[in-house]
């Protein structure tokens, strides 16, 4: 299938993207921070809103494959659990969000999980004070940040700390050492190499000075090696390279030029600015307090990566919202003229994308934010709202190829190795191994047409497996691993 988009098309041929018009949800208010694809076509939606009839604001739901509310899901189960960023673990199990702990949710039913106590009970020596982010480790333990105080007199750990290591049952993981600042911190990311990239608002970690976008160790301890200068503002998206440097969105301002705020940025290894990035220049018309500000970033093929915020113009071209740039900083072709409109409260006017969520087996790109209305350039759907489906073509047009390279994966399910098989061995053959969500968990290069790949290290759950050849997919096959 070959997608002919009008105005929302990319330069590059293998990424087309267009509104699925036969995905509409009917919430009412007020936003979507999350979303998780689930392998039977349903949609996980974590935030704050209401659908007809809704006396109250609902935090965690599922919806239908068209984008209705899924009537068998249980309000009641669901009731005060989620609201912020979902994090898929196993097939039947993801982590959410929820005010200021995180809770472990079982499907299909949407319970707490009784094995995880954080949400379900009173923790020893823990309580929560102010919201932050959190990281899932492959074995289910979790890294906390935020606010919270510690009253753990024999290791030592009493007062406020910011960085809090729980294990895999929802305790406070007794073998790691939290970590303090003289501050909060909010969002962080994973690098490549296990330490850590993320936002605060401390001038120094443990004695260490940061600025308020600062990089540290897989331990929690601070790398002093990087030093951002930022002194206000926050970062909420990153996007890693496997050569160190790092994208990091939000709206900040750093001591050294360029002075003004920031929106995107592309890091060096040491903290400063890469200089061969062209800082691109987001605005917006609508009244808010901090100006454009980009909530993610996310990577697409050649180099190009995905912003996502409140913004509507970037480099003085229509993008609202949502904006694909090249390895430069250039704003490429996609998205040209497309993206959402506002939505109004009584108090602010919305018109943004928290977040996109990829299902790499069906081609599907699930925005969600607080807007109302979206547009790809050729379809002006006005009822979209909160939760929006896009096609997105990056498969090869020629049926022959996907025959000559198709991909047998035995055994499946699996529990520490599989086998990958292919009919034919392509130049240049790249494996990448996803997660749920579509995230790349690592690459592999395919010498041979048998390769065994060791999967200790994965986590129960459902994985995509992706064969690419200079760019193209080639075959994709899901790998179910139980251990």
């Amino acid at each position: 299938m070959l997608l002919v988009l009008g105005g929302c098309f990319s330069a590059y041929p293998q990424v087309q993207f267009q509104l699925d018009t036969t995905f509409r949800t009917e919430i009412l208010s007020q936003n979507v921070n999350s979303v998780l694809t689930l392998s039977n076509g349903k949609v996980m939606i974590s935030g704050r809103f209401r659908f007809p009839g809704d006396m109250n604001d609902t935090y965690l739901d599922r919806l239908l494959e068209n984008g209705e509310r899924d009537d068998s899901y249980s309000s009641v189960l669901n009731s005060g659990l989620g609201g912020g960023k979902i994090t898929p673990w196993q097939e039947d199990r993801f982590y959410v969000a929820g005010g200021l702990l995180i809770r472990r949710i079982t499907l299909p039913d949407g319970a707490n999980d009784p094995s995880w106590q954080v949400g379900n009970s009173v923790i020893p020596f823990f309580l929560p004070i102010q919201p932050g982010d959190y990281h899932v480790f492959p074995d289910g333990r979790i890294l906390l940040s935020g606010t919270h105080e510690l009253d753990d007199e024999a290791r030592g750990f009493v007062g406020n700390y910011d960085l809090i290591w729980f294990s895999n049952t929802g305790y406070l993981d007794t073998t790691r050492t939290h970590r303090r600042g003289n501050g909060q911190v909010g969002r962080f990311q994973p690098l490549p190499n296990d330490q850590f990239i993320g936002s605060c608002t401390c001038t120094e970690m443990e004695g260490v000075p940061v600025g308020r976008i600062f990089r540290f160790n897989a331990d929690g301890s601070t790398d002093p090696t990087f030093q951002s200068g930022v002194f206000i503002g926050a970062a909420y998206g990153y996007l890693p390279l496997a050569d160190g440097r790092c994208y990091v969105g939000g709206n900040f301002q750093r001591t050294a030029a360029p002075e003004d705020t920031l929106r995107l940025v592309r890091f060096l290894v040491d903290g400063s600015l890469d200089p061969s990035f062209t800082i691109p220049h987001f605005t917006t018309s609508i009244p808010n307090p901090f100006g454009p500000v980009i909530g993610n970033l996310y990577p697409m093929p050649n180099g190009r990566l995905i912003a996502v915020g409140f913004f509507e113009e970037v480099n003085g071209l229509p993008r609202r919202g949502i904006c694909m740039l090249d390895s430069t900083g250039q704003v490429t072709d996609a998205f040209d003229d497309c993206g959402v409109g506002p939505f109004e409260t009584d108090i602010l006017t919305y018109a943004s994308i928290s977040r996109i969520s990829m299902d790499t087996i069906n081609d599907h790109m699930y925005l969600s934010g607080a807007y109302n209305g979206y547009d790809d350039g050729t379809t002006n759907d006005t009822l979209q709202r909160f939760v929006s489906r896009l096609l997105v073509e990056d498969l090869p047009t020629n049926t022959a190829t996907n025959e000559r390279h198709a991909l047998r994966v035995f055994p499946n399910p699996a529990t520490t190795s599989t086998t990958l098989e292919l009919a034919q061995l392509p130049a240049s053959a790249k494996l990448t191994v996803r997660d749920a969500l579509g995230r790349a968990l690592w690459h592999q290069t395919v010498h041979a047409y048998n390769t065994t790949l060791d999967l200790q290290t994965l986590s129960d759950g459902l994985y995509i497996l992706e064969l690419r050849s200079n760019e193209q997919r080639l075959a994709v096959q899901r790998l179910v691993v139980q251990h």
